[in-house]
């Protein structure tokens, strides 16, 4: 897995945007992850980031586009600080796409 550390959020988004606009991805729509975290999607989903904290990579931003995924690029923090980055930059949309009630039960 290919990780880029970065000193902040700031610089590790920008850096996800930036391999995102090489890949052509539109964004167009905020998400919750099935599997936890947060972040950008095209509509029909075949490319974006997401925002996420775990015990192994610790807090970054995960990219992909179609079936090709991108590096991590992490950022420090912990898990608290990226929840409150969710609350920040998601909780706010009222189009925010939600996982079903179902995803919440697995």
């Amino acid at each position: 897995m290919d990780t880029r550390q970065f000193t902040n959020y700031n610089d590790a988004i920008r850096a996800a945007l930036d391999w995102l606009r090489n890949q052509k991805v539109q964004l167009e729509e905020a998400f919750e992850a099935k599997m936890g975290g947060f972040g950008m999607r095209s509509l029909d989903g075949s490319g974006g980031y997401r925002v996420e904290f775990d015990n192994r990579s610790q807090a970054h931003i995960n990219v992909w586009s179609h079936s090709q995924k991108g590096p991590h690029y992490s950022f420090p923090g912990n898990e608290a600080a990226v929840r409150s980055l969710w609350r920040q930059l998601y909780y706010w949309d009222p189009k925010l796409k939600r996982r079903s009630e179902r995803d919440y039960t697995n």
